[in-house]
C-alpha cells in the first residue's frame, strides 16, 4: 500500500508538471498523510481503477496456478483463518502482531544505542531528542496509539515546521545516503530513519482492516512524524560535524 507524504508531494511538485496539470492519479488505498493533505487543495486526485473479477479471472485462466501453488495458497488460507480470532470488543485479532512487535524492539534497542553513542561524545542535545522518540516509540509498543503522548508528537511537529525547509534545501528527504567518512551518529540515525519507514509502510499495509479509519491515519501520522524528526536530526548532526 502506497503512503503520499509531505516529502513526496514536494518531491513531485519539483520533478514533473503537477503544478501545471493540477491532476494527480494515485493507487486505490493510498494513504496520504495530513501534512501531505495541506499541499493538494487546489489538485484533483483519481484512483486508477482496479481490475474487475472477470478480468482477473480470466488472468488466472491464461496463467494456472501449479497443483502446489494452490496447496500452498491453500495452507495460508488456513493458517490466516486459524490465527483470526475475535476478542472482547469483537474485533479481529492483528495476525501481524509479534511482526509489529519484533519491528518496534528493532527501533527501540537502536535507539538506545544511539543515545549511549551519543552520551559517550558529549552530545546531550541529541541524547534528549532520542528520548522523546524512545518514549513515543514505547507507548506506541503497548497501546499502538496513546492520548497521553500526542502532545509529544504535536511539539515535534511544531519543531519540524521551523527546520524542514531549511533542511530540504541541503537534503531533501531520499536524496542523501551517508558514507563511511560521516561520523558514526549520522550513520545511526540514517539507519534509524530508516527503521521508522519500514514501520511506516507496514503499519499502513497490515492495520488497514483493524483500527478505525481517524485512528489508522493518525497511527501512520505519528511514524512519519517521527520519521521525518530523525531526517532533520540527521541533517543537523551532519552539517554540525562539518563546521
Amino acid at each position: 500500500m502506497a503512503i503520499l507524504t509531505e516529502s513526496k508531494i514536494k518531491k513531485l511538485l519539483r520533478t514533473t508538471n503537477l503544478k501545471e496539470t493540477k491532476f494527480l492519479v494515485l493507487e486505490p488505498g493510498t494513504v496520504i498523510t495530513p501534512s501531505a493533505k495541506e499541499y493538494l487543495k487546489d489538485i484533483t486526485i483519481e484512483y486508477m481503477e482496479i481490475p474487475e473479477a472477470s478480468e482477473i479471472k480470466n488472468q488466472e485462466a491464461t496463467f494456472p496456478m501449479t497443483q502446489l501453488e494452490v496447496s500452498e495458497a491453500e495452507n495460508i488460507k488456513d493458517i490466516q483463518e486459524t490465527l483470526i480470532c475475535n476478542n472482547g470488543k469483537g474485533q479481529k485479532m492483528w495476525k501481524g502482531h509479534l511482526t509489529y512487535q519484533v519491528k518496534i524492539d528493532i527501533i527501540i534497542s537502536h535507539i538506545l544505542t544511539l543515545q549511549k553513542k551519543s552520551h559517550h561524545i558529549g552530545k546531550t542535545e541529541l541524547v534528549g531528542a532520542l528520548n522523546t522518540i524512545l518514549t513515543i516509540v514505547k507507548t506506541m509498543a503497548m497501546e499502538i496509539l496513546a492520548s497521553d503522548q500526542l502532545d509529544l508528537v504535536q511539539e515535534i511537529e511544531k519543531w519540524l515546521e521551523d527546520k524542514k525547509s531549511y533542511v530540504a534545501s541541503l537534503y531533501p528527504e531520499g536524496s542523501f545516503i551517508p558514507t563511511y567518512k560521516d561520523e558514526e551518529c549520522v550513520i545511526a540515525l540514517f539507519e534509524l530513519h530508516a527503521y521508522l519507514q519500514e514501520l511506516e509502510h507496514f503499519i499502513a499495509k497490515e492495520m488497514k482492516e483493524i483500527l478505525k479509519s481517524e485512528d489508522y491515519i493518525n497511527c501512520i501520522s505519528i511514524v512519519t512524524i517521527l520519521k521525518d524528526y530523525c531526517w532533520v536530526l540527521m541533517v543537523q548532526s551532519k552539517e554540525n560535524s562539518v563546521e
